[in-house]
């Protein structure tokens, strides 16, 4: 078959969708032509290249690396031919420095950039600046003593309640920090003496926290050893943490003595205990004086309550009240935090029971009772003797006393299997009874629970 050229050619051209791709095709040559014979070279500029700084080892084996302000991006100018500079964006050109040779320890320096651009016939003929000025230095830790600063608190202290103490914690673990662990450039750790936290009050509407202990968040300032503040930008440390503030209040509360072993006829009485005073002995005078209260100081929910309750004394036992002895010199029982400021370091508690006698009885061991048993156990006693209890209260009452006012038991709660265990006697007078015992003979006998 003979190829018929011209005839096909003529039916190319005849095709409207060939001529529009042939017509593309060729304007696109006519425009390289041109453009290559009219304009065979040009220069763009090419603006925010960012320039990449390494890393470097200082003489003592330290990672240098760049910290703080420096210019991050340069302008070039690339010269290449029309048709391919015209598309050249920042992405296509890489600047850095041409030598680290003097970077060798921290310090300041002005580096030369060097650059170069990823077109094949382009070339960069300049750079914009064509330096930078950098720090370099190494990443280092301290530990920084952490002051408290308050003051702005002062404003809200009320004549009875002020800040007792501050403290900076962990929000973790509660932990009371006393410094931070800093890291950051040496040559800004080297000068950091100390830092100082404020309790953010911002939120604090008309001072409402004075009366109560609080938590607040820290705004933390790092300063150097001439008061000056040392800027924190650059540095890295624990903002997990909080300022606890304590407030306390002054106040004079009221004394209750307490007691144990307290007999059932006071502690059924209207006031639940028996009539007492309260002294304490003067130095300067050698006598005691009456006393109601002591001042104290300590957290101001607590204290508010002692105002209502009052602070209890340590405990009386009433076994130790006897004919000689109604007179008992006690200390505070204090909670958490309070401490008594008024100088007092103990009261004289007198007892106003009348005049006292003492009368001894004696037990059958029979009447003991087994308290607390359970499970259908059973208990008794191997000891035969008599069981000697020495009373003591006004003579009246001694003389009406009788037998069946007195209990003699034993706790065996604490038993709950067949045992033989050797337990303490414990005697009560009956409520209605102005009498109390002061001493049993024997003070324990052997148990056999079955």
């Amino acid at each position: 078959m003979k190829f018929n050229f011209f005839g096909n050619i003529s039916k190319l051209l005849d095709n409207k969708k060939f001529l529009a791709v042939f017509s593309i095709v060729l304007a696109v040559v006519f425009w390289l032509v041109i453009e290559i014979a009219e304009n065979p070279s040009r220069d763009v500029t090419v603006s925010q290249v960012p320039i990449t700084l390494a890393e470097q080892q200082d003489d003592n084996d330290n990672r240098l690396v760049p910290v703080g302000e420096y210019n991050h991006e340069v302008t070039v100018t690339v010269s290449g031919p029309g048709y391919l500079v015209g598309s050249i964006n920042s992405d296509d050109v890489t600047v850095s420095v041409s030598s680290y040779a003097e970077v060798t320890n921290p310090g300041n320096y002005v580096l030369n950039l060097t650059a170069s651009v990823d077109k094949t016939g382009c070339t960069i003929t300049k750079i914009s600046p064509s330096y930078v000025q950098v720090t370099y230095d190494f990443n280092t830790e301290a530990s920084v003593p952490v002051e408290i600063d308050v003051s702005e608190f002062r404003q809200y202290e009320t004549t009875d309640c002020k800040i007792n103490r501050s403290v900076l914690k962990r929000n973790s673990d509660g932990a009371e920090l006393t410094a931070l662990s800093v890291s950051g450039p040496s040559e800004i750790i080297g000068t950091i003496a100390k830092a100082v936290v404020k309790p953010d009050i911002s939120s604090v509407e008309g001072g409402t926290f004075k009366m109560l202990t609080s938590n607040f968040k820290g705004v933390l300032t790092f300063y150097d050893a001439n008061g000056n503040e040392v800027d924190a930008s650059l540095l890295t440390y624990s903002t997990d943490t909080y300022v606890r503030v304590v407030v306390y209040k002054t106040a004079n509360v009221p004394l209750v003595p307490t007691f144990t072993n307290l007999p059932g006829y006071y502690a059924a009485s209207e006031s639940g205990l028996p009539k007492y005073s309260l002294s304490i002995y003067n130095e300067t005078s050698k006598k005691y004086d009456t006393v109601e209260s002591v001042t104290v100081r300590g957290p101001v929910d607590t204290v508010d309550a002692l105002l209502q309750t009052g602070l209890q004394l340590a405990p009386i036992d009433f076994a130790n009240v006897t004919t000689k002895n109604t007179k008992f010199n006690v200390s505070f029982v204090l909670a958490e935090g309070v401490e008594v400021v008024d100088g007092t370091e103990e009261i004289t508690v007198s007892l106003n029971v009348g005049y006292l006698k003492q009368k001894t009885v004696n037990i059958d061991p029979s009447k003991i009772q087994f308290l607390g048993l359970g499970g259908g156990l059973t208990a008794t006693t191997s000891y035969k003797r008599g069981i000697n209890v020495v009373l003591c209260g006004k003579s009246a009452a001694l003389s009406d006393i009788k037998i069946d006012d007195i209990t003699v038991s034993v706790d065996c709660s604490s038993i709950t299997a067949a045992t033989v265990e050797t337990k303490t006697l414990v005697v009560t007078v009956a409520g209605s009874v102005e009498a109390w015992a002061v001493s049993v003979n024997p003070v324990e006998v052997g148990v056999t629970v079955n």
